[in-house]
């Protein structure tokens, strides 16, 4: 299979040329700022002046002599890539090594009607794409991804058959999403650092007496008006966050290709996102249902897949809110080899205590440092906030106690367990990397172990592990899962 080279979509001119002014505006950004503060003089407006023109013709010339330079083709069983105005590039990457071919619509390729190519193998290791290509028609990209998928293109053949969609995000579905998606912290944290430009503001332009009639006005109600402000603050950033999960999963949809190879996903309501990813390649999949969404029933899933999704994003997620009782259903429509949702095995009852000790040590060790801040007259505040926090982690470790489990059906491990949100794992046996028995001495005197296995993720790998599961338990699961030697073990206590 081979291809002439190509050259990329005339749009790529004024793409390239914009993101070269972004550069140079930047560059050009402090003189400019020190010219004008020096005084608005004839000289001054006609050197601003020709610096624009400057700039809008060396982007028109950068623009096209990088278009002019990008050439793409597949030949020899490899994709190439030639680039670069002043300093000649060539990237080969071989199509066995190519794990995943997404497509992104920007603002300005929706302009256009074209999407940029990203091109990503195994061993790039990095958040940038092993190769990019800005502008192209969405039917070149089409046979590009077929190229590069091996599939080949017959001479005079150019549609691609239309995949069939599994399920869409309905707007009130996203709507539900965003309100709880628990974005709700990184949005009061945007909130917090805005609320500085405003208390700049406030000091610049409000003048001492009347801040002081304010505050004296304000006094009488300050328990009200710091409650009002709190809940002001919480609903800006339930706002916020409502507002990103919009942005970022408006239109999505998952579908699967005809051949049932891959799985694609679209996304985005300015920049849409379309990713396609090889259903051999993923390795596992979690079932997570977050704080405010576990009391109704809802879900979000996410891939664990080789070669794809290396940094945490909204990349892994193959989708991002539906009812927990339908998760195993989507799961088999993607791979039946996924779907999994046995009742589950629950830990032994003497893991209990451990699980309690683990979450209430770290709250006792707070309490101990604010009443030794209280005896060394720091005041009682910070005594009185953490007192209840002991009461609070006993609680927390019951929890995550009551909310582990494991099982083994059909040769997929599945694992369940709690941090912030309770997340259930589904591994197959044929994508496990490896798989351990751990003990540490605490573990010894009271017949428990950590039983961990290691799937292909990303860039490295991630692991699913059970916790303060029984011994014997630990080593079924071990035989069950892959071979091991008699010699590595521990001996299993009697009886």
């Amino acid at each position: 299979m081979s291809s002439e080279p190509r050259h990329l979509h005339p749009a790529a001119m004024v793409i390239e040329g914009i993101r070269a002014v972004r550069g140079w505006a930047s560059a050009a950004a402090i003189p400019g700022l020190a010219a004008l503060l020096g005084g608005l003089s004839w000289w001054v407006l006609a050197l601003l002046l020709l610096g624009v023109v400057s700039l809008i013709f060396g982007a028109a010339l950068w623009g096209f002599l990088s278009w002019r330079a990008t050439v793409y083709w597949v030949s020899g069983g490899a994709f190439h890539l030639r680039s670069g105005v002043l300093q000649k590039k060539e990237r080969t990457i071989p199509l066995e090594h190519v794990q995943s071919v997404d497509t992104v619509q920007g603002i300005l390729q929706r302009l256009f009607g074209v999407v940029e190519v990203r091109i990503e193998t195994a061993g790039g290791g990095s958040s940038e794409p092993d190769a990019a290509l800005p502008a192209v028609s969405r039917k070149a990209a089409d046979k590009l991804r077929r190229e590069l998928g091996g599939e080949g293109v017959e001479p005079g053949v150019e549609d691609v058959p239309v995949p069939r969609i599994i399920r869409r995000l309905s707007t009130r579905d996203l709507l539900v999403a965003g309100a709880t998606s628990g974005q709700i912290g990184p949005a009061a944290a945007l909130v917090g650092a805005a609320s500085q430009f405003f208390d700049e503001l406030y000091d610049r332009f409000l003048s001492e007496e009347a801040a002081r009639s304010l505050l004296e006005a304000l006094a009488p109600h300050a328990f009200a008006a710091a409650a009002l402000l709190l809940l002001g603050v919480g609903l800006l950033a339930w706002l916020l966050a409502i507002a990103g999960t919009v942005l970022a999963y408006a239109g999505f949809t998952l579908s699967r290709s005809p051949d049932g190879r891959n799985v694609h996903i679209s996304r985005g309501l300015l920049n849409r996102y379309e990713a396609t990813i090889p259903v051999s390649r993923i390795q596992a999949v979690r079932v997570v249902e977050g704080v405010l969404r576990q009391p109704f029933g809802l879900a979000s899933l996410r891939v664990e897949s080789a070669g794809y999704g290396r940094d945490e994003g909204v990349s892994t997620t193959l989708f991002p809110m539906l009812p927990r009782r339908e998760a195993a259903e989507l799961l088999a429509a993607v791979d039946e080899g996924l779907a999994a949702d046995p009742p589950l095995t629950p830990l032994p009852r003497r893991a209990f205590r451990r699980y309690v000790l683990r979450a209430l040590l770290p709250a006792l060790l707070a309490v101990l440092a604010a009443a030794g801040a209280w005896l060394a007259g720091a005041g009682a505040v910070w005594f009185s906030a953490v007192l209840p926090l002991p009461v609070l982690a006993v609680l927390y470790g019951a929890l995550r106690y009551r909310d582990a489990g494991w099982a083994l059906e059909g040769g997929r491990l599945v694992v369940r367990s709690r941090l912030v949100a309770r997340t259930t794992s589904i591994a197959p046996r044929r994508r496990l990397q490896s798989r351990s028995v751990l003990r540490s001495p605490l573990q010894r005197r009271v017949g428990l172990a950590t039983f961990r296995v290691r799937v292909a993720s990303g860039g490295g790998g991630t692991g699913v592990e059970v916790v303060d599961l029984d011994l014997p338990s630990a080593w079924r699961l071990m035989d069950a899962l892959g071979p091991s030697s008699a010699s590595d073990r521990d001996p299993v206590p009697s009886r």
